[in-house]
């Protein structure tokens, strides 16, 4: 196995930050953490999947109620930035669909900061009644809220740090680094409680899906995984079956 021909293949940056903050001595420890958190790092697609869907599903449901229109999307007021992620899914319709593309083709293909955005304070306001959603359709959209003692800003802050959270996952950045990650240790324990943190959202849209997760075993998977020793042991594979050099 050729060390340096996998390295070339990955991004030097990102690798230089699995180095300095994971503390890799050589490159057979970089590749094996590298894989290793990739792997801890798979289990998070099925909890932000499921996630997003719910979320944006429940919102759409809410804003049709409230609106009157499933198509309220085009037609309450919104930020350029939102006005434009629509415009945008409009052509992927297009491109994708054709003109006879359904409401349901465009819905989802919103992204997730979008469903994010709806979120905010605005759509809160009884004095803007053209804006006001979630004084009739918060206690439908996240029922098991209030009970939890979570309120609209809460969720707003939260899964606006999900959304940053989710963009560097799908695009292979170094997720698992938050703002006071300074070692290995730091990394698995705020990958465990991002992922907690995802599930107790679930939990305020949907009590079954969050059942769903734990019944089917993908909260056990991700928690034996997500072990510093798991980054050990795959450090020992592959010192095993390679020739490493210290550097």
């Amino acid at each position: 196995m050729d060390l340096e021909e996998i390295k070339q293949g990955l991004s030097t940056e990102k690798l230089d930050t699995y180095r300095q903050v994971l503390d890799c001595k050589n490159d057979g420890e970089l590749i094996a953490v590298y894989m290793a958190m990739q792997s801890i790092m798979s289990h998070f697609f099925p909890v932000v999947q499921l996630l997003e869907v719910t979320l944006r599903n429940s919102i759409h449901r809410a804003a049709t109620t409230r609106f009157k229109d499933d198509e309220w999307y085009s037609k309450i007021p919104y930020t350029d930035e939102s006005k434009k992620q629509v415009d945008f899914a409009m052509q992927q319709c297009l491109n994708d669909v054709g003109v006879k593309y359904t409401n349901n083709d465009l819905i989802s293909r919103l992204p997730f900061g979008f469903w994010v955005h709806m979120l905010d304070k605005k759509y809160n306001n009884p004095r803007e009644n053209d804006l006001n959603l979630w004084q009739t359709q918060f206690d439908k959209c996240f029922p098991n809220a209030k009970a939890n003692g979570v309120s609209l800003n809460t969720l707003f802050q939260k899964l606006g740090t999900f959304n940053k959270f989710r963009n560097r996952l799908f695009h292979h950045e170094p997720a698992w680094k938050g703002r006071k990650t300074k070692d290995r240790s730091d990394a698995i324990k705020y990958l465990h409680a991002m992922y907690k943190e995802h599930l107790e959202v679930i939990n305020l849209l949907s009590i079954s899906k969050r059942e769903l997760l734990g019944i089917l075993g993908f909260v056990e998977s991700f928690n034996n995984e997500c072990d510093i020793k798991r980054l050990d042991r795959y450090t020992l594979l592959l010192n095993d079956n390679v020739k490493v050099k210290p550097e």
